[in-house]
């Protein structure tokens, strides 16, 4: 979330929105080996400039030795040396190879963290949040990171003073929605509790709501409001988004994956391979993306450092006060300035207390508008202000009213009665869709199906399966099956905790006497189903198949950044990177070798056929690439958008 030239603003403070972070010289420079070709003679040294350290600190917005970034922005940096995606040197590495067993891959079970950081004993001794920990390397590796990193500890110390600003609102509103409160640390990973922040796709706020996000959980957004800036309205809202979010998935490690990188992107990758396990999405090509297997352990990795700022060392920091306000109305469209003398404070406070004003004043045509002014300034504001008034009162300009299309709620559906013989028409038209509406499924084919392993047998039982509809829970299913909830979740290698979605089929083993009719329980009919072991070639090359495409394997021809080698496959560099499980920034080495979904039909799916148009017309039409060889991972999910935060929406 890069804010460019933005943050290039002379201001002289050093730390206010940025961390500085001394920048180390290397101690051991390379040496020159034999053979090497020394640096021709010159007849003169370097000049020496004698420049100004102040005013380069100007320039720069901190000291010359120093680095300045945003939190958010220098740990991203941080992040690709600690955890490469994986890809940036060798696609076809081990660790993304994922066997054809029932059990799901997830991190190392431990009893302790420090039997995956054996040099940090001290993991085991740490306070946990209330959120659900899974202790995974990456978790450990953040917490070793922000207690003894130089890095990371100025990025955690400048977040940590921040929280204090937004903490006892943040936290009243968790306490009243039951939510875990150390959800909290969501905002300071999302903006590092700057209402200000925007990310390049368009994120506003401390929860870094998206346009569509904001209006489906009320936020105003027009010409002259945008409520995502609202810390305040914003954080109701992200309360309600909380909720929604763990009703979906009933799980927080995929829920924040979800918030992350969008709940439709999550779904469809739970859809098409069938798990919602988190940690088992991680692993596979274009399961989730690379940002987002970072996203969750890196906020449990927030939340116990918080949990145990003694240990790390946090202990003595000094927080920003707490934002403190007064609640005002404004009998017409009045601007901050006059807004800060009525209330004897400064435009710069007006403007803190009220960033979701856009223009600099309260939208005109509105009366009775509240504004936030300083606590303790309400009492003598309203007398001010009518003192005032014949200052600002002849000079407002006549505005149009923008008014807004918004859809009212409320709406109350009236559906017709029906007879008998239509409800069993209705109910043979849904056991029919149970097998016809699979993922890019085409009339007449099969239902595919992906499961751990396909010819995995359980001694005495038979094969079943079970698609999930709206409302079924694991335990419920396992009850109708006449089997256990453990052996159903192994079997299909999901996670026993999250909740399952619709369009999700489960296998099962029951006994050979099972009844599906007296059990009150469909089941789907093997015959009209295309079983695949999840992950492997022929899943890859037959879901790819039903979109129109073709999994082919790229080869940089030199240095090539990802964006323009997706432009070549009608691509975006984001989707790229999803598939590949590699940054979006990435710059491709010569013979580097990537995956690439190529359109073989566009004319089998709306995704194959806007792919199509974005091609460059010499490639339409064209399979370039070789085949990909199978690399045990993965799943498509192309074209959902910015990997960092797309619409909530999908």
């Amino acid at each position: 979330m890069v804010k460019g030239s933005a943050y290039t603003y002379l201001r002289g403070m050093r730390c206010l929105l940025f961390v500085c972070v001394v920048a180390n010289a290397d101690p051991d420079p390379e040496p020159v080996h034999a053979g090497t070709q020394p640096l021709p003679p010159v007849n003169a040294g370097a000049p020496t400039l004698h420049q100004e350290s102040d005013g380069r600190r100007a320039v720069r917005g901190c000291s010359i030795d120093e680095k300045c970034a945003r939190p958010q922005d220098l740990l991203r940096e941080i992040e690709v040396q600690m955890f490469p995606p994986p890809g940036a040197n060798n696609p076809w590495i081990d660790e993304r190879t994922v066997g054809s067993k029932i059990e799901a891959r997830r991190p190392r079970a431990v009893k302790k963290p420090s039997e995956l950081r054996p040099d940090a004993p001290w993991l085991d001794q740490l306070e946990l949040p209330d959120l659900p920990v899974v202790w995974s390397q990456k978790l450990v590796d953040y917490l070793v990171f922000y207690r003894d990193d130089p890095r990371g500890r100025s990025i955690m110390e400048s977040w940590l003073t921040a929280q204090g600003r937004y903490r006892e609102m943040i936290l009243g509103y968790l306490r009243k929605a039951h939510l875990p409160q150390d959800l909290l640390y969501v905002a300071m990973i999302e903006s590092g509790y700057d209402p200000d922040d925007t990310s390049y796709a368009g994120a506003l706020g401390l929860w870094q709501f998206m346009p569509e996000g904001g209006r489906i959980y009320g936020m105003r957004e027009d010409r002259w409001v945008d409520e995502r800036r609202d810390p305040y309205r914003s954080t109701i809202a992200q309360m309600d988004y909380f909720a929604d979010l763990m009703q979906r998935f009933g799980d927080w490690h995929i829920a924040l994956a979800a918030f992350n990188a969008g709940y439709g992107a999550v779904l469809r990758s739970v859809a098409r391979y069938n798990t919602n396990d988190y940690y088992q999405l991680c692993e596979l090509e274009n399961g989730l993306p690379w940002e987002t297997c970072l996203y969750t352990p890196k906020i449990f990795a927030a939340a116990i450092v918080g949990h145990n700022r003694a240990v790390f060392g946090y202990d003595k920091i000094k927080e920003t006060p707490a934002e403190r306000w007064d609640d005002v109305t404004v009998p017409m469209s009045v601007s901050l300035s006059v807004i800060a003398r009525a209330s004897g404070a400064q435009e710069a406070d007006i403007k803190r207390l009220n960033p979701q004003l856009r223009r600099g004043r309260t939208p005109p045509g509105e009366t009775a508008y509240v504004v936030r002014v300083p606590a303790g300034a309400k009492a003598e504001f309203a007398r001010r202000l009518a003192d005032m008034q014949s200052d600002w009162a002849g000079a407002l300009r006549k505005l149009n009213d923008i008014k807004e299309g918004e859809v009212e709620g409320g709406t109350i559906l009236v559906v017709p009665k029906i007879t008998a013989e239509q409800r069993d028409k209705n109910r043979a038209k849904a056991r029919a869709s149970l097998h016809t509406s699979g993922v890019d499924q085409k009339p007449g084919e099969a239902l595919l199906v992906a499961i751990p392993d396909k010819d995995a047998t359980v001694a005495g039982k038979k094969r079943v399966f079970y698609r999930v509809v709206g409302g079924d829970t694991l335990a419920d299913v396992a009850k109708a099956l006449g089997i256990s909830r453990a052996d159903l979740a192994t079997w299909n290698a999901i996670d026993p905790a999250a909740n399952l979605q619709p369009k999700m089929v489960l296998v099962a083993w029951v006994a050979p006497s099972f009844d599906a009719d007296k059990a009150r329980v469909v089941l789907l009919d093997e015959a009209q189903l295309q079983i695949v072991t999840r992950g492997s070639a022929e899943h890859l090359d037959v879901s790819e198949a039903r979109t129109g495409r073709v999994r082919t394997e790229y080869t940089a021809q030199g240095k090539e950044k990802l964006a323009d080698v997706a432009k070549r496959f009608g691509l975006g560099s984001h989707d790229l990177a999803r598939i590949n499980r590699i940054s979006y920034d990435t710059v491709l080495e010569k013979g580097q070798k990537i995956i690439v979904y190529e359109v073989a039909d566009a004319n089998r799916s709306k995704r194959a056929e806007e792919q199509a148009k974005k091609t460059p017309r010499g490639h339409r039409g064209k399979v370039t690439g070789t085949r990909a060889e199978h690399t045990a991972s993965g799943t498509p999910d192309d074209n959902d958008g910015p990997v960092t935060r797309p619409s909530h929406d999908e």
